[in-house]
This record gives structure tokens, sequence and C-alpha cells, in this order.
């Protein structure tokens, strides 16, 4: 049963916007399984509305994960408190503001906030898939969890022994990525400058629950000719993110280097 159910979800990893369809001899080269074992399982998935197949029988992502996702927004009480915070310093920065969390080993990005200087990057979707070695939100993120769990999330994604490069400020060493997490956690926040996309800087911080965990990571995007904002974003966003974090019960204090 669970080797089934880790088939379905690599499957189901497999749609994204640029790749939203899929056809199951596609499915079985891209996930090394036989074609049989794509086709039943990508059958039962849309038996269960997970999946649509399509008249030219090829298969889409169901509404039946609308649903889903909807059921799990409305259950996540913090995300509320977090949008009115984030909304708040997208006013009050100018800048646009995201907020993303760990959905098993992938960082998903959860909400977001336009700000009216825009510029920084195009407007992420709820749900998308984020990068956890090169922006600002996964740093923090993985600097929350001990090195080894962070290091099954960053190999995961590995190509030639390399994380991959998106600019030429990417890190993509594993020696150098821990190193760097080990800088955020004693700033408490993490940032990023022209490592996903050039000329965009971004900077982060965590969100903690009552227990001091860190369940999400509050981001703020920017552009190089704002660059010189820097030290005032940061503090921006540390604050926020520590009024979220004490709105939903965390006590404890926030490093604001």
């Amino acid at each position: 049963m669970l080797g089934t159910l880790e088939k379905a979800a690599r499957m189901l990893d497999l749609f994204t916007p640029a790749r939203p369809e899929w056809g199951v001899s596609e499915v079985a080269r891209a996930l090394a399984v036989p074609t049989s074992s794509a086709h039943l399982t990508l059958s039962s998935l849309a038996q269960t509305g997970l999946l649509h197949r399509t008249l030219s029988g090829r298969y889409r992502l169901g509404f039946k994960l609308l649903s889903l996702c909807q059921t799990l927004l409305t259950n996540t009480p913090w995300r509320d408190v977090a949008h009115e915070e984030m909304a708040r310093l997208a006013q009050r920065s100018g800048e646009n503001v995201g907020l993303a969390a760990f959905d098993g080993g992938q960082m998903v990005h959860v909400d977001g906030c336009g700000g009216r200087l825009g510029g920084a990057g195009p407007a992420r979707t709820v749900g998308e898939i984020l990068s956890a070695h090169a922006s600002a939100s996964g740093k923090v993120l993985l600097a929350s969890r001990p090195w080894k769990l962070g290091l099954a999330t960053v190999q995961a994604v590995m190509q030639g022994g390399e994380l991959p490069r998106y600019t030429e400020n990417t890190i993509t060493a594993l020696d150098e990525l821990e190193g760097e997490l080990a800088r955020v956690r004693r700033r408490g926040y993490a940032h990023e400058v022209s490592e996903v996309q050039a000329g965009v800087y971004g900077v982060a911080a965590p969100v903690r629950n009552h227990n001091g965990e860190v369940i999400a990571a509050l981001s703020l995007g920017t552009i190089a000719v704002r660059f010189e904002r820097q030290k005032e974003l940061q503090r921006e966003v540390l604050h926020s993110a520590a009024e979220i974090s004490g709105r939903i019960g965390y006590g404890g204090g926030m490093n604001r280097e």
C-alpha cells in the first residue's frame, strides 16, 4: 500500500504549470516504471477524481484536488493571520510578499500579496513548488530542520552531483549550502541576491507556532534598483514574521540583526 501511494504521489508531482498534461508512456519514461504500471495508477487516480482523463487519452489534474486544497486552506487558521500581516507589509514596503511552507519534501507557495512597486518576478500561484536551496524562503525552512532532513530535500533535486543552477549566484554545492544555512540560523533570517532570478533580491524570516516550531517562511522580494533598501526590508520582514508568530501563540524572541 505504501509503495502504491508513493508511486501515485510521484505521478501527481509531474503535473506543473509548465507541463499540465501527460500521456501514459510519458509518465512511464519520466518515472522509469513499466507502461502497464503507469496506466493502472493513472487510471486509479482518474477514478478518484485526482486526475482527469481527456478524450485523447491523456491526463490532467482533477477538480478533486481543488476541493481538497480549499479544505486545507479553510482549516489552516494561521494562514488568515499571516495574510493580514502580509497585506500590511506589502502596503508599508510596496514590495511583493509571499508565504511558503514545507509539504512533505517540497517547498510550496501558500499565499502572497502584491506590492504597488512591482517588478520582483512573476506572481506566484498557491500550491506552486518553489526552490528550496536558492530562495530566501527555502533557506529559512531548510535551516529550521536538522541538516540530515534538509539534505534529503535538496538531494532529491540534484543533477550530476550538483543542485540546479538558476543564475551565476546560485549555490550548487552541498557544503556551501550547509554553511549558508548555519549563517541563516545565527542571523534569524535569510536572503537571496540574484540566486533564483537575475536582478531580484529576496529576504525571508521564520514564522513560528506556539511550540517555537518553524511552520512557514515569510518573504519579500524587490529588484536591483531598490537593493539599497536591504536593511530596511530585513527589519520589516523580521517585524512582520514576529507579529504573525506572536499572534498564533509564539512567545519567544526573534533575532533582528
